[in-house]
Order: C-alpha cells, then structure tokens, then sequence
C-alpha cells in the first residue's frame, strides 16, 4: 500500500501533523500553504511545494492529503473538495489514544495523544480531538470540529457540524444539543443546550456574539 501523503497547512500544527503522520508510516511528500513567504520552506525535512489552490483534479486524484488546518470551516471546505476530487484523507489515531471497539470514527478525523472515546461515541468526518480530550459515551461530535486540550464532554449530547470547543471547556452531562457553528470558549462550562449559532464563554456559558 502506498503510504505517501502531502500535508495541507505548513504551520506549526502542520508539524504536529507530520509526526503523528510518521508514527503512522506515512511518508510526507511535501506541504501545501496559501503563504508565499512559505514556498520552498523546508519544514521537518519535507518542503512547501505550492499552494493547495493551484491544484487541479489530476493532482488530487488517488493522492492522500491531511488537512492541518485548525479554522474548521476552512478545513471542512478543503477535504470535501479533496474527497470530491478523488482523493483521500487518511484517519490519524495516536498510539496512546483510547477508543472504545463500539465508537464510530470518519475518515479525516485526527485524534491525538490520551483522548478517550468511550462507548458508541460517533466522530464524524474531519473532525480533530485534542489530547487529553475525554467524550463521553453515545455522545455524537459532528463533521469538521475541533475540541481542543483537556476538555470534557457528557454523555449522550450532540455537538453540530464545525464547533470549536476552546481549552478546558467542560460541556455537561444532562444537555443534549450544541447546534453548529458555535464556538465555545477556553475554561467555559456549558450547563445547558446551545440551540443558537454564535460565541460562548464563561461560568457558566454566556453568548457573547
């Protein structure tokens, strides 16, 4: 089997990628950023060699790309289009993440160093857990969210397409909805449903925008 991959995002969580990538036996053929100033940098011994906007059908198709790109709508609009041209976009599990044999994982979905995905836990495509992240059984997490160190989510809830969850954020069990495209702030503690788009912080959650 083929394990190259090229790597969409040469910033420093292009890094991270790269070495959970390797854990893998990918080997990372080279990086793709939008950033002139990036072009033809070198970056953990592979090199920025172009910009993923450039590329056409024929360059995408077959091909495997990880997405290292935290702005999850970006990251959602990339791998559709990678998926919908033919390529692939590769699972990345750390080693020394937990998950339950009964959870359901997407394709695209990056779960990173002591996370633990219990029980019938569903992660949908695109989605990227944070270490130390634990979610907690028959808890649905959409496509392209991101949840970020430490946080904590409840049992039974269900999180919408591209939520960004900050930092230590704990959402409690007993709420059963996060609509999509919210955003949770770091260290906020999330006691009832969020059912309205927008930005949340505090303790408990406040809308703030």
């Amino acid at each position: 089997m083929d394990k190259s991959v090229y790597i969409v995002g040469a910033g420093t969580y292009g890094e991270a990628m790269f070495e959970l990538a390797e854990m893998h036996g990918y080997k990372v053929k080279g990086f793709f950023d939008e950033d002139d100033e990036k072009q033809n940098e070198i970056i953990l011994n592979s090199r920025v060699i172009g910009k993923f906007s450039e590329l056409n059908k024929r360059d995408i198709k077959n091909k495997k790309f990880i997405v290292a790109i935290g702005n999850n709508k970006i990251r959602y609009e990339i791998m559709t289009t990678i998926n919908d041209l033919g390529g692939r976009t590769p699972t990345l599990i750390h080693p020394k993440a937990t998950i339950s044999p009964s959870a359901e994982i997407g394709k695209g979905v990056y779960i990173q160093a002591n996370a633990y995905i219990w029980t019938k836990v569903q992660i949908n495509d695109f989605s990227i857990i944070s270490p130390n992240v634990v979610i907690a059984h028959h808890t649905t997490v959409g496509k392209a969210c991101l949840i970020s160190t430490l946080t904590g989510v409840g049992a039974s809830i269900k999180i919408g397409d591209r939520v960004f969850i900050g930092m230590g954020a704990t959402i409690v069990t007993g709420l059963k909805l996060i609509t999509s495209d919210v955003t949770i702030g770091a260290g906020t503690l999330v006691l009832k449903d969020i059912r309205e788009q927008g930005v949340y912080v505090g303790v408990p959650a406040r809308k703030i925008q």
